[in-house]
């Protein structure tokens, strides 16, 4: 059973599926720039629990690039090996 593009109505196209054209693709990409859909969430976390977050993960990250956790912009080569220096 061919699908529906959820834009419009109109049976999908392969080529832009799931919808039926560009220009319903770009309406449904529009709609989650312009705020239109979201995903819902339960509550926004409080300012300790995202600051512990960040600390974990930058801990994490200093154990995985091996760069003492440089948080200046630059991955160690073991990241980036194609990176000139």
């Amino acid at each position: 059973m061919p699908a529906k593009c959820p834009t419009c109505g109109t049976l999908s196209a392969k080529q832009h599926s799931p919808f039926c054209s560009e220009r319903c693709a770009s309406v449904d990409l529009g709609n989650w720039f312009s705020g239109k859909y979201a995903v819902p969430a339960d509550a926004e976390p409080d300012e300790d629990d995202l600051d512990a977050l960040i600390d974990a993960m930058e801990t994490e990250n200093a154990s995985i690039s091996g760069d003492g956790g440089a948080t200046d912009g630059q991955q160690g080569a073991e990241i980036m090996p194609f990176q000139r220096k």
